[in-house]
């Protein structure tokens, strides 16, 4: 009579099965929504309880906002002489690369930098307006990007303001960024900002 052979101990190193039940995962369920949009049967199926319903839909609402779109601004300011007759130009575009927003402003004497806030802030003002809540922005002047990444200091009184308020209305959007492109890049926001200056010229804007 043959004998059985000894049952496997934990050390003769098989591998050891584990009885407990693997938790379904989230995109296991993702996936049966999508060929079963039927939120009751599926969680009867997974046995979902409202806590795992909730923290379920709450890490599918943070993967959106992560990947959600954003709008692009480009913003830009110009000026005669500097200081001299200033204006301030942006474009909004939507996701899908379709101008939204125009924005031209003449600002009367300014400098070239007062300039470029003013542009910055004319474009969220539009992007405000449209309800617009994830931006990237682009602009030409170095020195406010920088500034407002905080690797330049803030030095001049008249520039303290704008950068203040410049600040507030970027942290009351929910995701931006803000970078520095170069001059060819952002054309259309600086034609904007020149012909804001040209047209009050024309309408007789004496430059003393």
């Amino acid at each position: 009579m043959k004998k059985k052979p000894p049952s496997p101990s934990p050390g003769d190193g098989l591998p050891r099965v584990d009885p407990t039940p693997r938790p379904a995962q989230p995109e296991e369920i993702f996936a049966a929504l999508a060929e079963e949009p039927d939120l009751v049967q599926v969680r009867e199926r997974f046995g979902l309880t409202d806590e795992d319903l909730q923290e379920l839909f709450g890490r599918a609402r943070d993967i959106f906002e992560a990947t959600a779109p954003s709008w692009t601004l480009y913003v830009d300011g110009a000026c005669r002489d500097n200081p001299g007759p200033a204006g301030a130009g942006a474009v909004l575009l939507d996701p899908e690369g379709r101008v939204r927003a125009q924005e031209s402003r003449f600002l009367g004497r300014a400098t070239n930098n007062i300039a470029e806030y003013q542009g910055l802030l004319l474009g969220l003002a539009a992007a405000r307006a449209l309800g617009v809540n994830r931006l990237d922005i682009y602009s030409d002047s170095e020195l406010m990007v920088r500034q407002l990444h905080g690797v330049y200091q803030v030095k001049s009184r008249n520039l303290l303001p704008l950068w203040q308020e410049a600040r507030k209305q970027l942290q009351s959007l929910e995701v931006y960024a803000i970078r520095h492109v170069d001059r060819s890049f952002n054309q259309e926001a600086d034609r904007l900002a020149r012909r804001a200056i040209d047209q009050a010229l024309r309408r007789g804007y004496n430059k003393t």
